[in-house]
C-alpha cells in the first residue's frame, strides 16, 4: 500500500514516550503512529461514513421552504421526533 507523508507536531512527554517505544520494541516512531491511528479511527463509530445524517441537513436553511426551527430541533431533523425527547 503506497504511503502518504504527513507532517505532525507532538507535545515533548509524547515525543519522548514515541521514540522510547520505538527503541525497546524496534519499530519505528512511524509505524506506532500509523498503528495509533487505525485502532482509533475503528473505535470511533462514523469514521469514513459518507451518509451521515449531518450531512444531508447541510443547507436545508437555505431555502424558504426549510425548516425555521433547525437549531431547537437538529436532533429530531437528524434521528427522528422521538430520539432526544423529554418524557
Amino acid at each position: 500500500m503506497p504511503m502518504k507523508r504527513k507532517q505532525i507536531y507532538l507535545d515533548a512527554e509524547s515525543e519522548h514516550r514515541i521514540r522510547t517505544l520505538a527503541r525497546t520494541t524496534r519499530l519505528s516512531e512511524a509505524e506506532h503512529i500509523r498503528r495509533a491511528i487505525a485502532s482509533y479511527v475503528k473505535s470511533v463509530p462514523d469514521a469514513g461514513r459518507t451518509d451521515h445524517p449531518l450531512v444531508d441537513m447541510i443547507g436545508i436553511c437555505d431555502s424558504e421552504s426549510g425548516p425555521i426551527d433547525a437549531a431547537a430541533r437538529h436532533d429530531a431533523y437528524l434521528y427522528g421526533a422521538k430520539r432526544g425527547a423529554k418524557r
